[in-house]
C-alpha cells in the first residue's frame, strides 16, 4: 500500500530502512515559473537523495508532454540513477505535494513494489521544522537530514541494473478513451475525474496552452488537485479525502480514470484516491490529458458550460 509519511517520522523511518532507502527528488516547476528544480536540488536535498527528471523520464518521441516512456527507457534512467528494484523510496517535492505524484505513478506502473513507495507530506515542512537551533531534538543531538552542500551530480550511486514490468491496466491511451466517450461509458460504465481547475473544466477561463481549447469531457468529474491538498500543499487526511470523493460521488465499483492538463496533477489526484481507500488497481491515468484531448478529439466531443 502507498503510504504517506508525515515530517515526524521521518528520521525515525529514515533509521529504520537506512539499509537500502534512497529519497527521490521528484520537483518540476510550471513552464512559466522562473526556477529550475535541478539547481535547487544542488543547493538543498535530502541526505543521499537523486534528483528524477519528470521532463526527462518521458517519451521524447512524442508531440506531447509528459507520456510515458517505454519500459527499455525506463530502466536505463533509473539505472543510471543507482535506484534498485528492492529500494525503499521516500518521493519528495521541493513545493510540497505536486509533480512528486507523476514519479510515484510511473514506479507503479513500472512494476516497483508498492509497499516500497512512500510519499513525504511535505519536504518543505520537514526543513521547516528543523530550521530553529532550539528545537528540542537537536537539543537531544539529533541532526536534519537536509543536506545544504552543493552537489552538481543527479545522484550519489554507481548505476544499478534495474528491471521493470508494465501495468497496461493502470494508463489510458487517447484511442481507448474516444472509444469510452463514443459508446457513452463515461459516467455509467467509468468514472472520469479531471483535475484541472474549475474555469477551465467548463470553458470560462483559457488553457495555459497558446491555441488550446478549454473544455471538458462529457460526464466527467471536476476535482480541482488543489481541493486534494491543505493550503501548505500537503495532503488532507485520509478521511477528509474519503468525504470529499464520496461528496463527488466517486463509485469505486467502477474503474476510475483521471486526467489533467499534462498528465502531472492527475497523479496527484490518483495518490489522493489511493490514500483515501480507492483500490490502486482500479485506477488509471488517460496520459496525453486534455492537451491531447483538445487537439485530437472532434469538436463535438468538447463540452463548454459557457
Amino acid at each position: 500500500m502507498l503510504s504517506v509519511i508525515p515530517p515526524a517520522i521521518v528520521d525515525s523511518f529514515y533509521e529504520k530502512n537506512k539499509e537500502n532507502i534512497i529519497p527521490v527528488d521528484a520537483s518540476w516547476y510550471m513552464p512559466n515559473v522562473p526556477i529550475t528544480a535541478f539547481h535547487e536540488f544542488m543547493k538543498n536535498r535530502f541526505v543521499g537523495a537523486v534528483f528524477l527528471d519528470i521532463d526527462e523520464v518521458k517519451d521524447s518521441t512524442s508531440q506531447f508532454p509528459h507520456m510515458l516512456p517505454s519500459k527499455e527507457e525506463f530502466e536505463t534512467i533509473v539505472s543510471k540513477l543507482g535506484i534498485k528494484n528492492d529500494s525503499v523510496l521516500l518521493f519528495y517535492d521541493q513545493q510540497g505535494v505536486f509533480s512528486l505524484c507523476r514519479a510515484v505513478w510511473m514506479f507503479e506502473i513500472f512494476g516497483h513494489d508498492l509497499s516500497k513507495l512512500n510519499i513525504l507530506n511535505t519536504y518543505p515542512a520537514y526543513k521547516k521544522s528543523h530550521s530553529d537551533p532550539n528545537l528540542v531534538m537537536k537539543v537531544h543531538g539529533k541532526e536534519t537530514l537536509v543536506d545544504n552542500n552543493l552537489f552538481t551530480k543527479e545522484t550519489p550511486y554507481p548505476p544499478s541494473n534495474y528491471k521493470a514490468t508494465m501495468n497496461e491496466k493502470k494508463v489510458v491511451t487517447y484511442e481507448q478513451l474516444l472509444e469510452l466517450v463514443k459508446s457513452d461509458k463515461i459516467g455509467s460504465e467509468y468514472n472520469l475525474i479531471d483535475a484541472r481547475s474549475g474555469p477551465r473544466f467548463t470553458g470560462e477561463a483559457p488553457e495555459p496552452r497558446p491555441g488550446l481549447s478549454s473544455g471538458h469531457i462529457k460526464n466527467a468529474i471536476n476535482i480541482p488537485f488543489s481541493e486534494v491538498l491543505t493550503p501548505d500543499k500537503a495532503f488532507l487526511s485520509a478521511m477528509t479525502l474519503k468525504s470529499i470523493f464520496k461528496e463527488k460521488k466517486i463509485d469505486d465499483s467502477k474503474p476510475i480514470i483521471v486526467m489533467c492538463g499534462t498528465g502531472v496533477t492527475a497523479c496527484l489526484v490518483r495518490c489522493a484516491l489511493q490514500l483515501a481507500g480507492y483500490n490502486s488497481e482500479n485506477i488509471a491515468v488517460y496520459d496525453g490529458s486534455w492537451t491531447e484531448w483538445a487537439q485530437r478529439a472532434p469538436a463535438e466531443l468538447i463540452v463548454k458550460d459557457f
